[in-house]
């Protein structure tokens, strides 16, 4: 398994729901791109993920709880690229 990543911007043009309790509000956000290559019997194959990273004081401001010792958490958008609700730019 070989994975590569980039350097990404991602765009909610409108409120994003990424979980019962945060939504990411309108704004371009930095983020990941990780392609992980698997190799099989008919030749290899990409797997594309995308996440983001907020800070806490980002994680706060959209009402989330942020614990005193986190300065920022990593979260998995990748579905929300495929139904369109983020963008790459």
């Amino acid at each position: 398994m070989q994975i590569e990543t980039r350097a990404i911007s991602l765009q909610a043009p409108q409120d994003v729901k990424l979980r019962a309790w945060l939504t990411l509000p309108p704004g371009i956000y930095r983020g990941m791109e990780e392609r992980i290559r698997s190799g099989s019997i008919g030749g290899p194959s990409w797997t594309v993920k995308y996440k983001i990273t907020l800070t806490g004081e980002q994680l706060a401001s959209m009402g989330a709880t942020v614990q005193p010792n986190q300065s920022s958490e990593e979260i998995y958008v990748t579905e929300f690229v495929r139904l369109g609700l983020l963008k790459l730019t």
